[in-house]
């Protein structure tokens, strides 16, 4: 099968079916970066969606972005007792995203995202999805311990 980047399977998850933004980052950087997280962790990860659920709330993907920025590479890096407070490049990988978001949408803030006119697309929330995955893999291609093992592939 052909090797995937992670927005196109985030794309996958996400586009005509019943997931939701939260899951679908979920679920393509779980696979893609062969993360090996359990399903308990995906339940976790899915009331982040829509907003926290409200859509009165930080945009779900982005959420969880930060979570697939953030934990789960330092929780490779830390060694047992060692804390996150020192993880310097986990905060400022989320300083970028944040700033990033915030310089092309304005807002985080999901209700305000899904009332955006993207040029080229109907739902706004598959265009932001989608641009959220492209910066968060170019943040981690950078990163020695997180990089896809023969990428995303369907099914793998």
């Amino acid at each position: 099968m052909a090797t995937m980047k992670l927005y196109e399977l985030v794309n996958h998850y996400h586009i005509g079916t019943e997931l939701t933004c939260a899951e679908a980052v979920f679920m393509a950087c779980n696979e893609y970066y062969h993360l090996n997280l359990s399903e308990e962790t995906r339940k976790m990860f899915s009331v982040m969606g829509l907003g926290m659920q409200t859509e009165q709330s930080c945009c779900g993907a982005f959420t969880v972005a930060v979570g697939m920025a953030k934990p789960s590479p330092s929780r490779v890096l830390l060694s047992a007792g060692q804390t996150d407070v020192s993880n310097m490049e986990g905060y400022q990988m989320i300083a970028d995203l944040t700033d990033f978001t915030l310089g092309v949408y304005g807002t985080l803030h999901c209700v305000e995202l899904q009332k955006l006119e993207i040029v080229g697309g109907e739902n706004p929330c598959h265009a932001i999805v989608e641009a959220l995955a492209k910066k968060l893999e170019e943040l981690l291609a950078g990163r020695r311990i997180f990089r896809p093992v023969n990428a995303g592939q369907i099914g793998s």
